[in-house]
């Protein structure tokens, strides 16, 4: 996936309300697609306690390079 795809995910993650399974599935979507998959963490809070944009949560899970 590129950033620009990566970004519309967690804009779509954030967005999500419903079925935890569709979530799930979402979450693992992103972090099959990220270098740091446990950066999906950020997607919900960060360690400074300040939400992290969108664009700021990709850069730091780092943009999986394909091959």
């Amino acid at each position: 996936m590129s950033e620009e795809e990566l970004v519309k995910l967690v804009k779509h993650i954030r967005a999500a309300s419903g079925c935890m399974v569709d979530l799930d599935g979402l979450l693992g979507k992103f972090e099959a697609n990220v270098e740091d998959s446990s950066a999906s963490e950020l997607i919900f809070m960060s360690p400074s306690g300040r939400l992290l944009s969108p664009e700021e949560v990709v850069k730091k899970a780092g943009v999986k390079k394909d091959g």
